[in-house]
């Protein structure tokens, strides 16, 4: 049974993208061949949104979640949680237009993403271990603070900010098949399927997660949106256990299917996206090319695959390397 809620239009997609700043880039979409054979007969291509202003994806929803806000809401700043991107995003973006950020982090955290995130001027608060009890670590700096806590599962301008991509993938690319993108809380999921959907409803939008950070793949055959009890994946960036409800409403409505993948996947494709492309993107990031490389979705197809960011530490180049089948 489908979630109740009000689902994003067309209309507010296409307002959250013209209402971008300039920082906010519009980022190509390149061709990936596997080997010399495929060059010029390319079935995948890739959104290289890791050629980002910070990396990732996320700045335009953040960019989105400020442009909401009230002028005084902004003038008192606000506390968001993130295992790193958002972070960096709401960072830099707060920076920018002027509003204090409060991130939330998990003790794992990525320490290169961490210090990504002060160093554009965020203030960055620890919450352990648990990435459920993040959220009520957010609102109670929020209350003490007298600052505006935002919930990036749930606040409605989120699915609209990251629909941009969807946007131009369609218009960059209109002759697209699929499109293949990660899903973790659902967002960048949500926001990707409806703005294809909607533009194109014969475009196949699939999402991709790992076998053991499976959240959004569990809520999708129980019809809920569904907690897992475990997570285990180099995945960093896909750390929810469950999805949010308004996005998975959205996933639910637009999304044809969510297939899974291994961890040498993602190894396998981080290589490849490297050395074909020359284009670093981080374990999270090659998660949605990972499935048409490893043959989990239909190569025949024209594919787009959102390269969500390249923020990686060394160590975990190293690790992808060495675990990888050159």
């Amino acid at each position: 049974m489908k979630t109740v809620t009000r689902l994003t239009t067309l209309d507010e997609i296409k307002a959250a993208r013209a209402a971008l700043p300039d920082f906010v880039r519009r980022t190509p979409i390149l061709p990936l061949a596997r080997n010399s054979k495929e060059v010029g007969r390319e079935k995948l291509f890739l959104k290289c949104e890791n050629l980002q202003v910070t990396g990732a994806y996320k700045i335009r929803a953040a960019c989105a979640v400020l442009r909401s806000l009230t002028g005084e809401e902004r003038k008192r700043g606000v506390v968001v949680t993130s295992s790193g991107n958002f972070a960096q995003a709401y960072a830099y973006a707060g920076g920018r237009m002027g509003v204090p950020i409060v991130v939330v982090m998990l003790d794992s955290t990525s320490p290169y993403k961490v210090e990504n995130t002060k160093g554009y001027g965020a203030e960055v608060v620890f919450c352990g271990s648990d990435a459920l009890a993040r959220q009520s670590v957010v609102d109670r700096v929020a209350r003490e603070r007298g600052m505006t806590s935002i919930d990036n599962w749930e606040y409605p301008p989120i699915v609209p900010g990251h629909a941009s991509i969807g946007l131009e993938i369609v218009e960059d690319c209109p002759d697209v098949e699929t499109v293949l993108v990660p899903v973790s809380s659902g967002g960048h999921a949500a926001g990707v399927a409806a703005a294809v959907k909607l533009s194109n409803p014969k475009v196949k939008v699939i999402g991709v997660q790992p076998k053991r950070a499976n959240a959004a793949y569990v809520s999708m055959q129980k019809g809920t949106a569904t907690a897992i009890d475990y997570w285990d994946s180099m995945a960093d960036g896909l750390s929810a256990r469950r999805p949010g409800e308004h996005p998975f409403s959205h996933l639910q409505e637009y999304m044809d299917e969510i297939v899974l993948i291994s961890e040498q996947d993602i190894a396998d494709a981080f290589r490849t996206i490297l050395f074909r492309t020359k284009m670093l993107g981080e374990p999270a990031g090659v998660v949605a090319a990972a499935a048409f490389l490893s043959g989990k979705v239909d190569n025949a197809r024209k594919t787009v695959a959102t390269l969500t960011g390249g923020n990686v530490t060394e160590d975990m180049v190293q690790k992808m390397l060495a675990m990888s089948k050159g």
